[in-house]
């Protein structure tokens, strides 16, 4: 089973930066508006340098560049504290409308017959926080300088070297959030991955080019705690990443998050129409494309190393939307494993990426964010009263949670101590999580002088619960953390019922994995005093 997990780090450009596209006047450069994968990739590979023969350096360089165990996700405009994500192509304004309008047109919404009669155009914005209470449409400040060649001897331009050509680049001070892709089939060998990258990027990373011309992208880099996902949180109707399962006949959309380049199964040249049909098999048949709405694009790139260009290809732009309707159920995990994988070539550049959203709506209400990210940056934080809301939310899923497991597991008891006993341990739980768990620990394990005595051991010992274990081993057993977040399904109540982030789940109930102990045994304890009162109901009948 393979492992995954997320690095999110800031870049903060101290410089211009001129990330170069395709196309466009033969003496001008025109700039991206966010870091690939690919510049980030690159400058790995430049602190990592030429491997030459020795094996555990060629090893260390195919595992971090060449190979599928780290994936350099692009980096994109951080807006409000959240990284964006490119804008769906499918969203529209009305063209008489002012531009400052909130109210959008989703057209993956629309089939043929329905289509919307008003004249339409796409959102100028490039990008859009997906993810949070209140989406916010955003693009990043590009300038543009204008530059002559002069002739060195003369130093001014001449008739035979007088080009002028101009420069398009990222702003300085201006935020991006990237995030790196771990994959591996151990947590251990992820932690080491983590190390290896961690270090190589440094401080500073250099992005674009013309850096002996005052661009250069000089940034500083900041890392954010990791997750296990690539976008967090809830979202909005109509915009929001899906954290449940699908039923039959539900319609669901998939979004590209970065472009994508795909080969025709039969003639192996690429082909962005190949893609309907990936999607298709990756879910082995059981959905199919209702609706789409997809732009695409050149893509290429260029091999320092070499000196050559890479062969330039027709990829599906990001933004792209697939809408879908499923055949059978699917769950929340195999959509998870989808979004993992990716699709298509070039995935450890940031290629394929794909986020899976709700049914969409006709019309969303969207904010335009104006605002200069550097200068508003907040901390990403949720409000105080957001975090109570989820830790509520949790914590009544788990109580729900923990009453069921408990009439599960007292339902497999066999041999059940007596009342008295239950009652001596049952009150042994009601003081701080902390030290009920050592006080149990040495009625359980301890010497002679601070165990429960044989009568009540033996008790203890002949009680049978869940697999066969004896109720005293089976208490010690929750007492640790891992195997009571596995019992309980912590991580598929985070999935499903997070406010600000499933990762906050987490953090909050590993904090408080004792307590979850404490309650569990006390319930099943409390289920097991029912029955025996049961019991001697039965009995005087």
């Amino acid at each position: 089973m393979s492992h995954y997990r997320y690095l999110p780090y800031v870049l903060r450009l101290n410089s211009p930066a001129v990330i170069t596209t395709l196309g466009g006047d033969p003496n001008s450069s025109s700039t991206l508006s966010y870091i690939p994968g690919t510049a980030v990739r690159g400058a790995i590979a430049r602190e990592l340098g030429d491997p030459g023969e020795e094996n555990a350096r060629k090893q260390e360089f195919h595992d971090l560049v060449l190979g599928d165990v780290v994936r350099y996700l692009n980096a994109y405009p951080i807006v409000s504290g959240r990284r964006a994500l490119p804008t769906p192509v499918s969203l529209r304004l009305k063209k008489d409308e002012p531009k400052n309008t909130q109210d959008v047109t989703d057209l993956s919404a629309y089939d043929l017959a329905s289509w919307p009669k008003e004249e339409l155009i796409p959102v100028s914005e490039d990008f859009i926080t997906i993810g949070a209470a209140q989406p916010a449409l955003y693009s990043p400040k590009i300038s543009s300088r204008i530059h002559n060649q002069r002739d060195r001897e003369r130093g001014q331009a001449g008739k035979e070297k007088g080009t002028i050509f101009t420069f398009e680049f990222l702003d300085s001070n201006q935020m991006f959030g990237g995030v790196i892709q771990l994959c591996s089939e151990q947590d251990e060998e992820l932690d080491q991955i983590e190390c290896r990258v961690k270090k190589l990027f440094g401080e500073t990373l250099l992005v674009g080019r013309s850096r002996r011309s005052g661009y250069g992208g000089m940034a500083s880099i900041e890392w954010k705690e990791r997750q296990n996902h690539e976008t967090v949180g809830g979202g909005k109707e109509g915009l929001r990443p899906l954290n449940r399962n699908i039923e039959e006949g539900e319609q669901f959309r998939l979004l590209l998050s970065s472009p994508c380049i795909v080969r025709d199964s039969s003639t192996g040249q690429p082909d962005p129409a190949a893609l309907m049909d990936r999607i298709v098999s990756r879910f082995n048949n059981r959905v199919e494309v209702m609706r789409k709405v997809w732009t695409f694009e050149v893509v290429g790139g260029f091999n320092r190393k070499w000196r050559l260009e890479l062969p330039q290809t027709l990829a599906v732009s990001a933004g792209s939307v697939f809408v879908l309707k499923a055949n059978q159920a699917i769950t929340l995990n195999e959509l998870h494993e989808i979004e993992h994988a990716g699709f298509g070539e070039r995935t450890g550049e940031g290629y394929g990426r794909l986020l899976f959203l709700d049914e969409p709506l006709k019309k969303i209400s969207l904010l335009k964010y104006t605002d200069t990210p550097s200068e508003t940056m907040g901390t990403g934080q949720p409000h105080e009263i957001v975090t109570k809301i989820e830790s509520r939310i949790v914590q009544a899923q788990l109580a729900r949670k923990i009453e069921e497991k408990a009439a599960e597991l007292a339902g497999t008891a066999r041999n059940l101590p007596t009342n008295s006993l239950i009652g001596r341990l049952r009150a042994q739980l009601r003081g701080e999580a902390h030290e009920s768990i050592s006080v149990l620990k040495l009625w359980l394990t301890g010497n002679d002088t601070a165990q429960l005595k044989r009568p009540a051991m033996d008790q203890l010992e002949r009680c049978k619960i869940d697999d066969g274990r004896d109720l005293r081993k089976w208490i010690l057993g929750m007492m640790d953390r891992d195997t009571i977040v596995s019992l309980l399904n912590v991580g598929v109540l985070a999935q499903r019922f997070f406010v600000v982030s499933e990762q906050s789940v987490r953090v909050g109930v590993d904090v408080k994995s004792e307590e979850l102990s404490v309650r569990l045994i006390d319930a099943v304890l409390s289920d097991l005093v029912i029955r025996n009162k049961i019991q001697e109901v039965n009995d005087a009948h």
